[in-house]
């Protein structure tokens, strides 16, 4: 994918231009509806309190231990207006292999969400660099500080007021992200995307698919994936609603594309074979769909039949891209009058 546009903002501005046209809408729906404005004063807290108590020289970057929540949003954002970039981390891999990306990464920082507290305990065991670590879902922190003396914890009412933060010059070519991928040995692999490579790939998506502020776009994948990327910060542009699914939606994909009233969804295929294989791709089912994309692997040419009567009235396509090229360069468009064997990798 190309764009002739290329912007020199950073990417929090067009969820900062959102939170402005459209503060009462909800930018993200994860458990609960939060809008544009609950969810900038959130990021906003967690970006002063990063400024002004992070001490020192280093690289700037702070890692998001938060696992599909409002805190997880408010991390990645807060992280960003920080002049950060962010270095997601799932509680639900091995806690060995989660130290090793926040060792890797030199993070100086990290914000942790309630559900990864139980986590912290072995993710912080052994780990040499002091961090200054937000946990703005937990009111008291003194049991952490005494077991952890190394490093610095703020809780809740710790926590900047949002209304103390000023926005801080981003380099284009500073790291947005930084996310690790398997690579070649099994051993994680750091990859940096900078801040005008998402915003390339933004405006080329804005343009190519003309999302608006009605959208509800689905987000099925974890923050260490990079395709979590697209689904942000598109519907952040835009001030459309980021409709995260709980546990429970997430084995009944079928149910959460109504449930939340999406118009885009965005998987990997064999999301879409599990739904077939269970019944939920029957004709007339998500008539509100309007796009559905699929991305990382090969989608079988009768997957995307059925999910065209399932959709009818949805765009179709397959995008591919390596993680180092920014979330995706070639898109393959699913033609009802073509059929090819599968539907191809971009």
């Amino acid at each position: 994918m190309t764009s002739r546009t290329i912007s020199t903002e950073a990417i929090w501005a067009g969820f900062s231009r959102s939170c402005e046209q459209f503060p009462y809408r909800p930018a993200v729906a994860a458990g609960r509806e939060v809008t544009y404005f609950e969810l900038g004063e959130r990021a906003k807290s967690l970006a002063v309190t990063i400024q002004t108590r992070l001490q020192g020289d280093g690289i700037p970057l702070t890692g998001v231990f938060a696992y599909r929540s409002e805190t997880a949003y408010a991390a990645v954002l807060g992280a960003l207006m920080a002049g950060h970039g962010y270095v997601p981390l799932n509680r639900t891999f091995p806690v060995d292999r989660t130290r090793l990306m926040l060792e890797r990464s030199m993070c100086r920082s990290l914000i942790v969400d309630a559900g990864s507290e139980p986590q912290l305990a072995g993710l912080l065991e052994g780990l040499e660099t002091p961090l200054l670590l937000l946990l703005p879902d937990r009111h008291s922190v003194t049991d952490l500080a005494m077991n952890f003396p190394r490093h610095r914890f703020l809780g809740s009412e710790e926590l900047s007021p949002a209304e103390e933060w000023r926005p801080v010059d981003v380099s284009p070519d500073s790291n947005a992200y930084l996310l690790f991928t398997s690579g070649s040995t099994g051993q994680p692999k750091g990859v940096m995307v900078s801040h005008a490579n998402v915003l390339h790939y933004v405006a080329y998506v804005m343009s190519r698919y003309g999302f608006t502020s009605n959208d509800r776009l689905s987000q099925t994948f974890d923050m260490t994936f990079d395709l979590s990327v697209h689904d942000m910060f598109v519907a952040w542009h835009c001030g459309a609603c980021l409709c995260c699914p709980t546990q429970k939606q997430l084995i009944k994909p079928g149910d959460f594309i109504n449930e939340a009233r999406l118009t885009a969804w965005f998987s990997v295929p064999s999301t879409a074979v599990f739904m077939r294989r269970f019944g939920v791709l029957k004709p007339g089912m998500y008539p509100e769909l309007r796009l559905s994309l699929f991305c990382g692997e090969a989608l079988p040419v009768e997957i995307v039949r059925d999910w065209r009567l399932a959709a009818p009235n949805s765009i179709i396509e397959n995008i591919y891209g390596p993680t180092e090229l920014t979330i995706a360069c070639t898109a393959y468009h699913w033609d009802d009058l073509s059929s090819p064997k599968e539907c191809e990798q971009g």
